[in-house]
């Protein structure tokens, strides 16, 4: 259990085995089967993060609840994408027809005989719009205008489609809570038995620990026949000068490799001790502060995780001692205090104790759980005037490079009209420009946008991982669904009114669903963070001698890549987003959406399966928040339909006004909330204790605390060793009897 994070040169072999216990794969902890003759072996453990080396890998075509072991996130998160894949496969239906009736329509082919017959007169004829050479504008909605039958039927045959997805979203709803509670029944986690209390007085000169103990176990519920017993209290600190120190250890091993590099690789030469010394003074001093903290609670945040022997202790701890959002905002207004307390309220010296059920350990961010909240209120408020700023400049470099694309587009026509260049020349350039555009919109999105987004998001010093990624996927959606969507509808159909003229909006956003769909699957197919990393591996393998890197370093280079749960969330929602909005107009999109989900969640399964490391534990949180978002297809659809009909027909199409009203009320109303009420779900109970089940924990609070981490780790990795020689004690009794 000597592990020092910092040792240079690095050990290859201890960064390989801390890559075996990351694997997107469960632990294969060593429980000794009664029936088995063999003798248990002693779980081997990585030191420096306290996972088991030895996992068990997925086949590919397992069911996603194999995925639990990383938390119900995952799970519910491919549950989702199926989900999707259900509803484009049901809107294909209504897309089928569609597509059917404009490909038979004869609007473009009157256009295209106005078009002949009118003088050709460059300085005042406009680009007439002219959809039969494209296929894309012979499938879109425009070539059936004339058509006032089929349209109607194609919005009647939408508002019925409208019904039939809120009923499937309660259906949904319902099912994902079933999923969740059943993975949760199957999985023992540190969070099944603790919750998190807040506003706890942070200066006093108490042994914290055990003064939370006696409260809990004494004071937190009414009845005094029900024995409430804490198993474990971790204090959470707040963690500044320890991130300060590392931030000082950083510099001077920047300072170090500049030295062994000058040096030739002599690692006593007098500029490399003298950085060894810095690091070890910062080390010290870092073990120092560990040590303080931990016992005369300096820094204490008041903030802490109590955990529980029992679920039913836990849950009857949290159903007798709740808070409502007032009482939040009167404890901050008076500086912790709570006027107006209640004798049976749970306090501590005239502070209302906040409870709330526990995020996982490895969900949590320590270095943020401690901040104060006017500097997070602070931390948002910045946060949301940043994304703002960066979202208007995306939107207006966008908006530029496509006004010039256009205006070049329409100089070429009117040059090419008074020289007599034919149609497919001019078809040519415009497909040719269209394609840029399309191609810029959807590069900004993967490329700009998203690292653009997750930096904003970091700003906000958010406490846990999935409300991490709920704030990220929220502003990540919103911001590639207007540069996809409202762009180009802002330019094409708003400043040039062109519809489904050359260049115009029907073509280019034909277009962008097609390389919308194709691009996404194909990036996570090719992989290129993947060969990145292999690259890195290689790179500082062959240098043997002359690695610089600590074994940190090496630890993290021999990781797969991170998974980024939100990213892939908001590229699902602003798939939706965009088909539902846009659907009907381009029947296509629904067809293209369909295939490109469908490869989106075969070749990321295989990738968090084989090419990923999960390195935190996302909450159902994330699912529900979410399915909110993914509702809004319920307005978005008639919407889009009532903006098209109103360009196209000049006049309000009454079903999707109807659809409108209706997705409004959806999100109005809480309709799944009266349905949950209706239809309640029962959780169930964990039946095992704390104390038998903590050793099945992938990690713990201790052991994810940055002040308790490294002690923690080391007592687990001893607590494993412990049962497991208790197990080959059994084994040789048993062993003995028999014979």
């Amino acid at each position: 259990m000597d592990y020092n994070p910092l040792k240079m040169p690095c050990d290859w072999n201890v960064a390989r085995k801390h890559a075996l216990a990351r694997r997107t794969a469960p632990d294969t902890k060593a429980h000794h089967d009664e029936d088995d003759d063999e003798e248990p072996k002693k779980p081997e453990t990585c030191p420096c993060c306290g996972f088991e080396i030895e996992r068990k890998e997925i086949p590919y075509c397992d069911d996603i609840k194999s995925l639990k072991f990383l938390g119900a996130g995952f799970p519910l998160f491919y549950n989702f994408l199926k989900f999707c894949i259900l509803l484009l496969c049901l809107q294909s239906l209504v897309a089928i027809f569609n597509v059917l009736s404009n490909y038979h329509g004869e609007f473009c082919e009157q256009i295209q005989q106005l078009f002949r017959q009118q003088s050709l007169n460059p300085v005042s004829q406009q680009m007439e719009p002219n959809c039969q050479d494209s296929l894309f504008l012979k499938l879109s909605i425009a070539n059936k205008l004339n058509n006032s039958e089929v349209v109607v039927f194609i919005q009647k045959a939408n508002l019925i489609m409208l019904i039939i997805m809120i009923i499937l979203l309660q259906f949904f709803r319902r099912h994902q809570k079933k999923l969740d509670n059943q993975i949760d029944e199957s999985q023992l986690t540190p969070s099944d038995y603790t919750i998190m209390v807040t506003n706890i007085p942070k200066t006093l000169n108490v042994n914290y620990r055990w003064e939370l103990t006696n409260l809990f176990q004494n004071y937190a519920v009414s009845d005094t026949n029900f024995q409430i017993t804490v198993t474990k209290v971790v204090l959470v600190y707040d963690i500044t000068e320890i991130m300060t120190e590392e931030a000082k250890i950083e510099k001077s091993l920047q300072k170090k490799k500049i030295a062994l590099q000058t040096s030739n690789m002599k690692y006593d030469c007098q500029d490399v001790r003298d950085c060894e010394l810095e690091i070890e003074a910062s080390q010290k001093r870092i073990k120092d502060l560990q040590e303080e903290y931990f016992w005369t609670n300096r820094q204490f945040s008041g903030i802490a995780f109590v955990s529980f022997e029992s679920e039913k202790m836990k849950d009857l701890v949290l159903s007798q001692n709740t808070h409502t959002l007032l009482d939040k905002v009167k404890t901050f207004l008076y500086s912790g205090k709570t006027p107006g307390l209640d004798e049976m309220e749970l306090q501590w010296q005239a502070q209302k104790l906040f409870l709330e059920q526990a995020p996982e350990p490895n969900d949590i961010l320590w270095e943020n759980l401690a901040t104060l909240t006017q500097d997070k209120i602070v931390a948002r408020i910045k946060g949301f005037f940043i994304t703002i700023i960066v979202q208007g400049i995306t939107f207006f470099f966008i908006y530029y490079l496509s006004i010039r694309c256009i205006r070049l587009v329409y100089n070429e026509e009117l040059e090419k009209r008074r020289i007599g260049v034919d149609d497919k020349e001019k078809l040519k350039n415009v497909q040719t420009i269209s394609f840029a555009i399309a191609s810029t919109i959807v590069l900004v999105n993967k490329i700009l946008i998203e690292p653009l987004m997750k930096w904003i998001t970091k700003i906000e010093k958010i406490s846990t991982n999935t409300k991490f990624q709920i704030s990220y996927a929220n502003k990540l959606t919103i911001s590639l669904f207007v540069n996809a969507a409202i762009v180009s509808y802002v330019i094409d159909i708003l400043i040039f009114s062109n519809v489904y003229g050359f260049g115009g909006f029907l073509y280019n956003e034909s277009l962008i669903f097609i390389m919308n769909a194709a691009i996404a699957p194909l990036i996570w197919f090719i992989d290129p963070w993947t060969l990145i990393r292999k690259l890195q591996r290689d790179h500082q393998a062959q240098k043997v001698n002359d690695c610089l890197l600590t074994q940190k370093e090496a630890n993290e280079i021999m990781e797969e890549v991170d998974y980024q749960l939100a990213m892939r969330y908001a590229d699902i929602i602003k798939t939706m987003w965009f088909t539902f909005f846009f659907g009907t107009a381009i029947p296509i999109g629904v067809f293209s959406s369909l295939i490109g989900l469908c490869l989106f969640y075969l070749i990321d399964k295989y990738n968090i399966l084989r090419r990923r490391t999960v390195k935190e534990s996302i909450s159902q949180e994330l699912s529900w928040q979410m399915i909110n978002m993914l509702e809004f297809i319920v307005l978005f659809n008639p919407l889009g339909n009532t903006v098209v009909s109103l360009f196209l027909n000049q006049n309000f199409d009454i079903f999707s006004t109807i659809g409108v009203i209706i997705g409004l009320s959806f999100q109005i109303l809480p309709i799944h909330r009266c349905v949950d009420s209706m239809f309640p779900i029962r959780n169930f109970e964990e039946p095992v204790s704390y104390k038998k089940a903590q050793i099945e924990f992938d990690t713990d609070y201790d052991r994810e605390n940055p002040v308790t981490k490294q002690k923690a780790i080391a007592e687990y990795s001893l607590q494993l060793q412990g049962i497991t020689q208790d197990r080959k004690v059994e084994y040789q009794i048993m062993h003995e009897n028999h014979y």
